[in-house]
């Protein structure tokens, strides 16, 4: 059983190590190359799976004026998909996102 949790755990690191390299490779030009699942960015932003949920509903009832966004931070493979975990994330726009809405208090 420990084998299979280290086993989950290289791969979730590996997921992030690649989502770093490919924004370090595009930095500069601040576009998105690749999308990512929900678990990843999870990962990445060391938040649970609901919260990631919250924040897309939250920028559903806001109109998109805060929260994650459908079409700027993630998108659908198929329009009628409502389970988050099957949409498709841009983690260069949902970090830069949270760096714009960070506040240290």
């Amino acid at each position: 059983m420990d084998f299979l949790k280290d086993l989950k755990e290289i791969k979730e690191t590996l997921a992030s190590i690649d989502v770093s390299l490919q924004m370090l490779a595009n930095k500069s030009e601040k576009r998105t190359t690749c999308f990512v699942n929900k678990r990843t960015i999870c990962h990445r932003l060391n938040i649970p799976a609901v919260t990631l949920d919250k924040l897309i509903h939250q920028g559903f009832v806001s109109g998109g004026k805060s929260g994650i966004v459908e079409g700027l931070h993630y998108c659908k493979v198929y329009p009628e998909e409502k389970n988050s975990s099957k949409f498709l994330y841009d983690p260069y726009a949902i970090f830069d996102a949270a760096w714009r809405t960070f506040k240290n208090d």
